[in-house]
């Protein structure tokens, strides 16, 4: 079960990267689109608005890539929050059912929470 924990870390930092990539292509595109807007009204619009979607794309990734981190090094932490995260991500049809299904059937596991009893440094 290891191994699907790792696996599971590793999906989870993909898909935060993915959500921090497309904040960057919301961003550029905003900035691009308010630079032929015609006007400076629309220029401070789509760059205001382009900016505000952009950063809250990026705080909704940023746990994810937490998440991973922590599913990597096994913290017990990481099993609570990625429980939490994949019951947000099954709505996100369909990446994020197929990755919040197989977090959940890897962390409510017997054998998945077996990997995170506490441990001693």
């Amino acid at each position: 079960m290891s191994t699907h924990v790792r696996i599971l870390g590793w999906l989870h930092l993909i898909y935060g990267a993915l959500g921090l990539c497309m904040a960057f292509l919301v961003f550029a595109g905003s900035m691009v689109g308010a630079l032929f807007s015609g006007s400076v009204m629309g220029m401070l619009g789509a760059g205001f608005g382009g900016a505000f979607a952009a950063a809250f794309i990026a705080l909704l990734s940023l746990p994810g890539l937490v998440a991973g981190y922590g599913l990597l090094k096994f913290r017990p932490w990481a099993r609570t929050l990625t429980i939490v995260l994949a019951v947000f991500e099954l709505i996100r049809f369909p990446l994020g059912t197929i990755l919040g299904v197989y977090s959940l059937w890897v962390l409510l596991s017997s054998e998945g929470a077996a990997q995170f009893q506490a441990q001693t440094y």
